[in-house]
């Protein structure tokens, strides 16, 4: 069954989340859930396999408004989000910051899920590749290569998250296979996972790509029922 990953970002009320949990008990070894840190205890008391969307650069005290890895290990949680386009651009992430959270994760065994991903503009000159490079290169080039435990490199390209627009399955294929090569030059062991509007309406058709081992859901993971759907489906399908 290929990996299905929930980030629900910040979208649900408390109220919201009480149903979440009960509706989707039956789902809840079948996904990693990334809710917001407030809800996270509510996952993880419930038996769910849950992350965080963000941890702090380093392990060290008093941090206010942080969370270090550290404490994330300590309650429960299994992996974490980090490089996601919505932070780079609005919290303006750089390399040397995701460096450090990468580095502080990995020492915790906590697993990584690493986004990468070009804009409309550079899609559209075809220079995903060199982007993709770039951002690849941006962190292992600055990270002992042995730090590295668990980790999946998501591909998401900024112009698909939240537009219902998808690539096709061939560009996605396209993009995995580049990813694989140059982890593979790299000696790196990683699952790749694409993200980027995905659905319940178009998981079936996802799921066909061989080069993708998962799938980052972005708003479809607000809806329990659209869960449902995706989890069925990567249950059901030879993929």
């Amino acid at each position: 069954m290929k990996k299905i990953m929930l980030n629900q970002k910040s979208g649900m009320t408390y109220d919201d989340i009480k149903t979440y949990v009960t509706k989707l008990k039956i789902y809840q070894n079948k996904f990693t859930i990334f809710p917001t840190e407030l809800y996270a205890k509510e996952f993880i008391e419930n038996g769910y396999i849950t992350g965080l969307q963000n941890i702090a650069v380093s392990n060290q005290k008093n941090q206010t408004g942080e969370t270090t890895a550290k404490e994330a290990k300590s309650i429960g949680i299994k992996a974490v989000i980090l490089g996601h386009s919505e932070r780079r651009q609005n919290q303006h992430e750089t390399d040397d910051e995701l460096v450090k959270k990468f580095i502080t994760a990995s020492n915790e065994n906590i697993e990584i899920v690493y986004c990468i991903g070009e804009n409309l503009v550079d899609y559209k000159l075809k220079e995903t590749e060199t982007v993709l490079l770039n951002e690849l290169n941006g962190l292992f080039n600055n990270i002992d290569l042995k730090v590295i435990k668990k980790l999946s490199i998501a591909y998401e390209p900024i112009w698909a998250i939240g537009t219902g627009i998808v690539p096709s399955n061939f560009e996605i294929s396209k993009v995995a296979k580049f990813i694989r090569n140059y982890l593979n030059e790299k000696e790196i062991k990683a699952s790749i996972l694409y993200g980027g509007s995905v659905s319940d309406e178009n998981i079936e058709n996802l799921i066909s790509i061989d080069e993708i081992d998962g799938f980052l859901v972005g708003g479809a993971s607000n809806d329990y029922k659209k869960v449902i759907k995706i989890c069925e489906t990567a249950i059901n399908s030879t993929k």
